[in-house]
């Protein structure tokens, strides 16, 4: 009996040994044997072998040891080449305000990415957003950092897969950035220099990638162009190393972005040398370099300066083979030498067209395409998911936006004879910035308005004005097929360069004749219209005040004119929220709806303070109506949670979402505190009657603020607010005790 006792406790000890070897720890989720193997790898390779390991976007394979390559790409809002899904820009599919939503999105966008042999994805871009004159605005999620970390994990979840799911066969390495604070350069510029506190890094720019670690684990980082308070962000080791890794636990992958490692010296003239600026970044935790288009020569950082400046004993060894350690683990991760051409391609394939000279944004997302993927045998079939487009459509629907509507819409398909539909952005493909240069489809709002209508209308189309070069003879065509019309569609916004990176403004009325356009189609005393495609909240107070239905898609997709048809139409129902503020003019910029309280009121000559339309903002063709909010408990300690509750009830006749928003207030604190701050937020659907009530989370980690270098809480009054927006708000007092 003891025998059989022994042997069974033995192999029952052997198994579970065997399990545990099996099982995947880490931050990078890896087993002990795969631990193992990046050891073994890193131990027979060359000084120049492992220096090849840290180029992205560019050949890192090695043969001799059947190393696969990485390869990376761009998915901001879709994968960045020919025939894939485009969804909705970030800045709009944000505005769906449905982290669950973006997740199914950019879960998608992962699946196409690893059909097309792409591995590393160089987004979610967590900058919160306050300067509407900044080229990159939409490339973000919002002006508040609590959204933007909401919709920031949700799109890593995503891209990146949960539990055993993550890092699998159709799943990505997502990369948090730009880190850290590019979303408020002084003047609005790209990659200008960044000037702030402590403590408004750690309470605006930082908590999205705070969140992004932990609760998402991201998987890499991109540090920014700029500098931050006198540092190049790319040999920053205060935000890199002692905030990202060491107090958020950060342990993936440091990327650089496009040739800023060599401008840390070239640009900022922060470095005296090569060897000095190719130690602190790696000391900083920027493993890999990315370089597009430069050889394998003195430009590229991580290339011959990097193997020279090991050599000569200027940056030690470790370093080195810290970095290359990160990446093949990440290569092992993600099961890369199970591909079909694991390999990638051969380097001289980019040798031969790669031109050894800086390359400027423009040629970048031209470009970008011709990558060194290498798709799977059935990658067609993936990018052709009628499901990848239905979500797609979906995704359009819950994102758009109606501003205004004075009992206008919705129209009935057989309300109007002659359809006007004008403007520069009415039949031409607008899907914004770091978007496939070759959608599968793209449907136009004039498209989407002749499918809606049939044979009950007549649609005319005027271009209206070219945004670029604008042409008088433009204008009166749109003026005579609006006079000869029934009603006016207008289609105003951005192109493709009025706002995109490295491309920033002075001025946010609309670019080139557009107002001009605007104006002269009201003037014609035809009800009127104005869809916005566009990239940054522009200055549309005449709109606003003259324009009895305004709808904002930002920028939609390939979908986008089939849901504005439909939300035009009454098939849907819009349902989007601003995630951030309309400022009237440039002068109110830079805007945002959880400012300090100032030491006196402010008095603007020949205006008024106020934003057109606030943060949060968005109606419905139904209505509303909201109860008074409630509290589980009248007063919480640290360590408690409670819960803020409220009624809402659709009144209107027809189907709707809203979106609950809640806000809190520090009443009393020794620091200054902003007079209100998004914590919480739900979307629910409601019919006709119906009512919900909804119930939202208040943990001290919502009251919460940083200082002295910590975040803490004290005790005191909180003012509760909720409501559809950040302004019709209803409140409640909560006590914090100690």
């Amino acid at each position: 009996m003891r025998l059989f006792q022994f042997i069974l406790f033995f192999f029952t000890g052997l198994q579970l040994l065997k399990v545990q070897a099996q099982e995947k720890t880490g931050y990078i989720p890896l087993t002990k044997q795969e631990r193992q193997k990046v050891e073994l790898l890193l131990s027979k390779m060359t000084l120049e072998e492992k220096a090849h390991q840290l180029a992205s976007f560019y050949p890192n394979a090695n043969k001799r040891l059947n190393i696969p390559h990485m390869q990376a790409g761009e998915c901001l809002h879709g994968v960045v080449a020919a025939g894939t899904t485009s969804f909705p820009q970030a800045i709009s599919i944000a505005s769906s305000w449905d982290p669950s939503l973006v997740e199914r999105v950019s879960t998608v966008i992962a699946k196409e990415a690893r059909a097309l042999g792409i591995h590393h994805c160089y987004t979610p871009m967590l900058g919160v957003l306050r300067d509407a004159r900044w080229g990159r605005f939409e490339e973000g999620y919002g002006e508040d950092a609590y959204l933007v970390s909401k919709i920031g994990v949700a799109f890593i979840n995503g891209l990146q897969g949960r539990g055993k799911n993550r890092f699998d066969k159709d799943h990505v390495v997502a990369t948090a950035k730009h880190f850290v604070a590019d979303s408020e350069p002084l003047l609005g510029a790209n990659g200008a220099a960044v000037e702030i506190s402590l403590r408004s890094l750690h309470e605006v720019h930082l908590p999205p990638f705070r969140a992004a670690v932990e609760e998402a684990q991201v998987g890499s980082v991109m540090p920014a162009h700029h500098t931050l308070n006198g540092v190049p962000c790319h040999i920053n080791t205060y935000t890199l190393n002692d905030v990202f890794r060491k107090e958020y636990g950060f342990d993936g992958l440091g990327v650089s972005d496009n040739n800023d490692l060599r401008w840390v010296q070239d640009r900022l003239f922060a470095t005296e040398s090569r060897e000095e600026t190719i130690r602190k970044a790696l000391e900083a935790g920027v493993h890999t370099e990315l370089a597009f288009k430069q050889t394998w020569a003195d430009k590229r950082m991580y290339g011959p300066p990097l193997v020279a400046a090991v050599k000569n004993g200027k940056v030690p060894v470790k370093l080195l083979d810290d970095a290359v350690r990160k990446v093949l683990e990440f290569k092992i991760a993600l099961h890369l030498d199970e591909e079909e051409n694991p390999l990638g391609k051969e380097m001289t394939e980019l040798q031969k067209g790669t031109k050894d000279a800086d390359v400027n944004a423009d040629v970048f997302f031209s470009q970008i395409d011709g990558s060194l993927s290498s798709p799977r045998s059935n990658y067609k079939t993936v990018l052709n998911n009628p499901a990848h487009d239905a979500l797609a459509l979906e995704a359009a629907r819950k994102s758009l936006i109606l501003l205004k509507n004075n009992n206008l819409l919705p129209f009935k398909k057989s309300q109007f004879k002659k359809i006007a539909v004008i403007g520069p952005n009415a039949d031409t493909i607008r899907l914004g910035t770091y978007s496939t240069q070759q959608p599968k489809h793209f449907i136009t709002v004039k498209q989407g308005i002749e499918t809606a209508v049939g044979k009950n209308a007549q649609v005319l189309y005027a271009k209206g004005t070219d945004i670029q070069h604008p042409k008088d003879t433009q204008l009166a065509e749109a003026v005579a097929i609006a006079k000869e019309a029934d009603v006016c569609i207008l289609v105003l916004g951005d192109d493709d360069k009025t706002v995109m990176e490295n491309v920033d403004r002075d001025d946010i009325t609309l670019p080139g004749d557009q107002d001009k356009l605007l104006q002269a189609i009201v003037a014609t005393g035809k009800p009127v219209v104005l869809v916005l495609l566009h990239g940054r909240p522009a200055a549309i107070q005449w709109a606003k005040d003259h324009v009895p239905a305004i709808l904002d898609g930002w920028f939609l997709g390939q979908e986008t004119g089939t849901a504005i048809a439909e939300a035009i139409f009454g098939d849907l129902n819009p349902s989007g929220k601003l995630t951030v503020t309309y400022p009237r003019n440039v002068g109110q910029v830079p805007a945002f709806y959880n400012t300090l309280i100032p030491g006196r009121p402010r008095m603007m000559w020949g205006t008024t303070e106020g934003a057109t339309y606030p943060f949060g903002y968005g109606i419905s063709y139904t209505q509303f109506k909201y109860g008074v909010p409630k509290l589980s408990k009248a007063s919480m300690k640290a360590s408690e949670t409670v819960f803020a509750e409220i009624e809402v009830t659709n009144t209107g006749k027809v189907a709707g979402d809203e979106i609950v928003q809640l806000y809190l207030r520090d009443d009393i604190s020794s620091l200054a505190r902003p007079i209100k701050e998004l914590k919480g937020f739900k979307r629910i659907s409601l019919r006709p009657g119906e009512t919900q009530k909804i119930s939202l989370p208040i943990s001290s980690r919502s009251l919460e603020f940083w200082k002295d270098g910590k975040w803490i809480t004290e005790p005191g009054s909180f003012t509760v607010m909720m409501g559809p927006n950040s302004e019709e708000l209803k409140t409640i007092k909560l006590e914090l005790t100690q």
